[in-house]
């Protein structure tokens, strides 16, 4: 979550012309793509509702998934009356329609969060500038590479999660927001 974060600042900040409300708009990608998440996990948590932060246990993802979504949904429509850039517009629309995907998916089987949201993000930073590519490579490989490690996911599920991170953001934002 600290690097969607990252990422919005980059494609918020980083242009030739600033949106004249930039900061306003990077409080509502901050509160409905980071804070509310994760004060949501620790009270799921707190509730017994999952058993850890990381809802490492399948079928508990689903609730905080999907509650992720709703949050998404009211920071989409907020970025919309805002008027935000095409691109940051894109990256909430993607963290909803990626969500609901993992949602699908973990029904069946325990693909890698984790890997999708970061190459979810490396997809918007290669469209964004080719600047940063190098080092969201690096940053991917080693949450693959921790989440194997850890024992969390396999070889199968981490690379799954990256290819459709990937793959079905750069899909969305070049058919839906920006023109690659």
């Amino acid at each position: 979550m600290i690097f969607s974060l990252l990422v919005f600042i980059i494609i918020i900040f980083d242009n030739n012309v600033i949106h004249p409300q930039a900061f306003t708009i990077l409080i509502t990608c901050f509160i409905f793509s980071n804070l509310m998440p994760i004060v949501t996990l620790f009270l799921l948590q707190k509730k017994g509702v999952i058993s850890d932060l990381d809802a490492s246990i399948r079928e508990e993802r689903i609730m905080p998934l999907f509650l992720g979504v709703v949050f998404a949904i009211f920071g989409y429509l907020l970025l919309h009356i805002q008027e935000a850039g095409m691109l940051v517009k894109g990256l909430m629309f993607c963290t909803i329609t990626n969500t609901l995907i993992i949602i699908i998916i973990t029904r069946y089987w325990k693909i890698s969060i984790h890997t999708m949201g970061i190459s979810g993000l490396l997809s918007v930073l290669w469209i964004h500038s080719k600047e940063y590519l190098f080092i969201m490579f690096v940053i991917l490989f080693f949450v693959a590479y921790s989440r194997v490690i850890l024992k969390a996911h396999n070889i199968p599920q981490v690379t799954t999660g990256s290819l459709l991170g990937l793959i079905l953001t750069l899909i969305q934002i070049h058919f839906l927001f920006v023109q690659i």
